[in-house]
């Protein structure tokens, strides 16, 4: 694109403005009821230039004390958070203005920097020219100060939300990739549900930015197809994203070095996301020469032929309405999952990413490996309930069981499966005992970390991971809604399962744990809690102030009661599953599935 710079001009010279920016300048509130003369001079002593989409604008020189007018694209400002992190806090759209408050207080430092989050157009205004448009028309200050309210009203509205991306540049890393149609696949996919979606390829190269900026205000999403790794349309649809998805095929091996971004394009836009096509009639699981934890992407998606619900997942993604589901751990509680899965998917609701602790991490990754319900009941009931798996008994020198049985049985249903080749997006949640904090799961082999995930202290012994030592996650976050919230990049409502409920723990004596341990032995059987169950207990428990703030993040909630079946009821699996299901069959004639969560006509995004 030919990004268009005029040379200022002084009072008193004749000159032609194209009618068109003369008709953008009229629709900036900072200039309404403004004389076309005063539009025109104004014009006239201002410097016309354009911002590439990933660049810094500087604020040196003449831009250190200036107001600049957002012609065509948009900026994105940022400033430093607690960790010292640069963080998009608003976006300044076409149409807008940006740098009053310092044009206004004359101060000489910016806390924050602004970034074009596509090719740009600006118009600078210097101070002598705001100066002289606030005396031929003090309108214009009431017109600065109305719009500084709406922001700060806007601000207070819409603290901690972010706007939704509306372009998103699909690039492929590989060659002969050009003709693949998963753009055009995805934007009908984004049609089904109600949102005005197109294709922009090679051929519209050559048009203006004013073009684009038409083009993108008449959708709810865009996307950019890249035509080839390193051409000039490719590069100029990475300027253009708000997100960027790179294209590759899962039987070739990735370039050693990604495409290069536009300088701040990471910041702007975060990391790219990949999407990964998979051969006929192959896996998802990731061939040796994908390593995927180097930093390099935020994201992946798989993509296998013949498999629609894959491109359906990914446009919930991109629209915004992916649901999740994030599952307690419970121990034996832990099967109302079953239950609850059962009931939602009965009700059509997809799940397009999975999250869990304990006993929830190892039904939400059977559920991510595709596992039908059917086949899940059967898998669970062979491992807890013909032959429990914590029943290795060894010397309690680290933990009552030796675990080798725990690690065999999860070896046995998940082989050499990692995390980052499960068909839907998955994590796990472990407590790390040598730094205090949670231990979040998100590649590996899965095995391992649902093996550290459900390491109840004193039960099972810990896993280590790079010297640290890893047990259940439920001791600090049994429920990781918060986690989930926190990878939000295209979430929609997020369904959580607690299952721990008020477990009744009770010791029936008084003196209970100052008895003489022969005692003991023979109250066991009237009410006072093993070791065993304290320990379970103890590893679920997590929090309560943890437990209520992520609770309050979930938009679904779903509890079921379960009266009279503890954590080690393995015999009650049964009377779990139709718990769950009950539960959440009312939940759901109650209150309805998540809205976000099935394909529908939903209200168009308002321009940026």
């Amino acid at each position: 694109m030919q990004m268009a710079f005029l040379s200022s001009f002084r009072f008193g010279q004749q000159a032609v403005y194209p009618e068109e920016l003369l008709e953008r300048l009229r629709s900036f509130p900072l200039l309404d009821a403004i004389g076309e003369s005063t539009l025109r001079t104004l014009l006239g002593e201002a410097n016309w230039f354009g911002l590439p989409g990933g660049m810094l604008l500087d604020r040196d020189g003449e831009n250190d004390a200036a107001l600049f007018l957002v012609v065509t694209g948009s900026l994105g400002v940022f400033v430093k958070d607690e960790l010292g992190q640069r963080k998009l806090i608003a976006h300044v759209p076409a149409g807008e203005t940006v740098g009053e408050m310092s044009l206004i207080s004359g101060r000489q430092e910016h806390s924050a920097q602004l970034v074009a989050m596509r090719d740009s157009e600006l118009l600078r205004i210097s101070p002598e020219s705001f100066e002289m448009l606030i005396a031929r028309y003090p309108r214009v200050m009431m017109n600065l100060m109305r719009m500084l309210v709406r922001r700060l009203q806007s601000a207070h509205q819409e603290r901690g939300t972010q706007a939704r991306p509306r372009t998103f540049a699909i690039v492929p890393l590989q060659e002969g990739l050009d003709d693949e149609p998963i753009a055009r696949r995805l934007a009908s996919a984004l049609g089904q549900m109600g949102r005005r979606a197109a294709v922009l390829d090679a051929r519209a190269g050559e048009q203006s930015a004013e073009w684009f900026n038409a083009f993108e205000a008449a959708h709810d999403v865009v996307f950019y197809r890249g035509d080839a790794p390193d051409s000039a349309w490719t590069h100029q649809c990475l300027r253009q994203a708000d997100r960027i998805f790179l294209l590759a095929r899962a039987d070739r091996p990735l370039p050693q070095r990604p495409l290069d971004l536009p300088a701040f394009k990471a910041r702007a836009s975060g990391l790219p996301e990949l999407l990964l096509l998979h051969p006929s009639g192959s896996a998802a699981n990731l061939p040796e020469h994908f390593s995927l934890r180097s930093g390099l992407f935020e994201s992946h998606h798989h993509l296998r032929p013949g498999r629609g619900g894959d491109i359906a997942r990914v446009a919930r993604f991109i629209a915004g309405c992916a649901v999740g589901l994030v599952l307690a751990g419970g121990g034996a509680r832990g099967f109302a999952h079953i239950g609850i899965i059962k009931a939602l998917q009965e009700a059509g609701v997809p799940f397009d990413q999975l999250g869990g602790t304990s006993m929830g991490a190892i039904i939400a990754a059977g559920i991510a490996s595709e596992w039908t319900i059917e086949e899940m009941a059967a898998r669970m009931r062979a491992v807890f309930v013909d032959d429990n798996p914590l029943s290795d008994f060894t010397l309690p020198l680290i933990a009552l069981v030796s675990g080798r049985k725990v690690s065999a049985r999860l070896r046995e249903h998940f082989g050499k499966t990692a995390i980052e080749g499960l068909p839907l997006p998955f994590f796990c949640i472990s407590s790390d005992l040598t730094t205090g904090r949670i231990h979040e799961h998100r590649s590996g082999p899965l095995w391992r970390a649902l093996r550290a995930s459900a390491a109840l202290p004193g039960i099972l012994p810990p896993v280590t991971h790079h010297g640290h030592l890893l047990v259940d996650g439920g001791v600090m976050n049994n429920l990781p809604v918060d986690v989930m919230r926190g990878h939000g990049a295209g979430a929609g409502p997020i369904i959580a399962c607690d299952v721990t409920g008020e477990i009744d723990l009770q010791a029936q004596d008084s003196r209970y744990g100052e008895r003489p341990w022969w005692w003991l032995l023979g109250q066991r059987m009237r009410g006072n809690p093993s070791i065993v169950s304290i320990l379970m207990r103890s590893g679920t428990v997590g929090s309560e102030a943890q437990r209520r703030i992520v609770r309050e993040q979930a938009d679904y909630l779903i509890e079921p009661p379960m009266p009279g079946i503890g954590l080690r009821d393995w015999k009650g699996f049964d009377q779990a599953i139709r718990e769950g299901y009950d539960t959440a069959r009312a939940c759901i004639e109650k209150n309805g599935v998540p809205s976000a969560a099935l394909p529908g006509p939903r209200p168009a995004h308002d321009a940026d």
